[in-house]
């Protein structure tokens, strides 16, 4: 299990720290929680001091009852849960596509004509080198332009399964290599090894000329690419939860406009379209409408003391019946006091009003009003960092180290990590502290 923490540095910078992996017998919540404590304990930390937790969708990690969430939300009734934002959108497009047997159908076609191109090395040889004449017909005749970056040897991508953004990535390659495709294509139906592969790809061919390919092609192209962008913003690590619901809302409407005149622009003769949309799982929406009002987007046009109010009373442990008292009055002289500042009008969200704050010496006069902005900047939005994590724990994790034990492997896992922290240390500290640790035969 990989633990990686967010806190505000200070400065009031959004940071996320991988602060190590722990090997565990089981994957139930009872055993990943006492894992946690364990390494909270070893860092000095406690659960008492966690104000948010956040985990993919698995029952383990998010049930009401037995679940992970439910037993630190016992320990710490603040630690409130946020479902990855990103592992939301994942379950939706999926819902979305075998809703439909035409997308689904489409994309298993897509999946085929992946495994009957690239079935062998032949045919890719002979799908490269089509490609490549056709870029040089391109640059002969100008309709081709060079540069860098330019006319790029590719291939079509292969899907994965759990990454539908991957699925994007597929269309985009088949739409730059479809000429070259149907070379290939022409060629497994003439002389294709066995009868089988002939009828595939004489299939394949006789389903791109149909109405139906073009116009899902062109569809599921323009949706992808707006839940992809989507997917890719959230990975950012310095993304606070209100930037993250404002982007969910964002793509949202998109969609919502695509679906009133995307397909007309696709294919201005079609009159009655299926209905494909997003719809996603909204998680703690009292939370987020409180913490909206400290947005100082529009010139703080959020505003609402109330709201804020309600806020501070959600965190009890931060905020006493006396702090609750001064936090009323702090709310009122911040909000008037920034309005007049011609240096808070053009912010873009909270995490831009935090840092103001810090390098304007606001957060030492509005003190309450700074916690709040730290307690909602610090909530996670995805588990993308803990991913990373576990990718990099790919390639430390070879035949050579397959023997290393726990305590190596997280301090190999923690280097490769966290390398731009460790930009920081010097290396005749690293050796003074080494010679210190025990006798050493001979001088470093």
């Amino acid at each position: 299990m990989a633990i990686v923490l967010r806190y505000v540095d200070s400065l009031d910078f959004v940071k996320e720290r991988f602060i190590g992996i722990v090997h565990v017998k089981d994957t139930s919540s009872l055993t990943l929680r006492n894992a946690i404590n364990e390494v909270l304990t070893s860092n000095k930390l406690s659960f008492s001091q966690i104000r948010g937790q956040g985990y993919d969708g698995a029952s383990n990690m998010r049930g009401e009852f037995n679940g992970l969430k439910a037993l630190i939300l016992q320990e710490n009734d603040t630690a409130f849960y946020v479902h990855c934002f990103a592992h939301q959108l994942q379950p939706v497009v999926v819902a979305v596509v075998k809703k439909y047997d035409g997308v689904s159908d489409f994309f298993e076609q897509i999946s085929l004509v992946v495994n009957v191109v690239c079935a062998s090395c032949k045919r890719k040889d002979l799908l490269r080198e089509q490609a490549r004449e056709r870029v040089q017909k391109g640059l002969c005749s100008g309709d081709l332009e060079t540069g860098r970056g330019l006319n790029q040897v590719t291939t079509l991508v292969r899907a994965g399964e759990t990454r539908w953004g991957s699925h994007f990535n597929t269309l985009i390659s088949l739409m730059k290599l479809f000429v070259d495709v149907l070379v290939v294509l022409d060629f497994v139906k003439e002389e294709g090894g066995s009868l089988a592969n002939r009828q595939q790809a004489s299939g394949i061919l006789a389903y791109f000329k149909s109405y139906e390919f073009v116009f899902y092609l062109h569809t599921m192209y323009d949706i992808l690419h707006l839940t992809g962008t989507l997917s890719k913003q959230l990975q950012r690590k310095d993304l606070d939860i209100l930037e993250a619901a404002s982007m969910v809302r964002g793509t949202m409407e998109a969609l919502q406009s695509f679906r009133n005149i995307g397909f007309a622009i696709i294919l201005p003769k079609i009159c009655n379209l299926q209905n494909i949309g997003i719809d996603l799982v909204k998680q703690a929406p009292q939370l987020l409408e409180y913490m909206a009002a400290l947005s100082p987007c529009d010139s703080f046009a959020q505003f609402d003391k109330s709201k804020l109010l309600k806020l501070g009373k959600l965190y009890k442990y931060d905020f006493d019946d006396s702090d609750m008292i001064d936090l009323e009055g702090q709310l009122g002289i911040f909000y008037h006091s920034c309005i007049k500042d011609e240096r808070f009008t053009s912010l873009k969200g909270i995490s831009d009003l935090s840092r103001l704050m810090v390098s304007t010496g606001k957060h030492r006069f509005y003190p309450l009003v700074y916690k709040l902005l730290k307690l909602t900047v610090i909530l996670p939005v995805v588990t993308a960092s803990v991913e990373r994590c576990f990718s990099k724990l790919k390639l430390l994790k070879t035949d050579l180290r397959n023997k290393i034990g726990d305590e190596f492997l997280n301090d190999a896992l923690l280097c490769n990590v966290e390398t731009e922290a460790l930009t920081k240390v010097e290396d005749e500290k690293v050796m003074e502290r080494f010679e210190k640790m025990y006798a050493q035969r001979g001088q470093i």
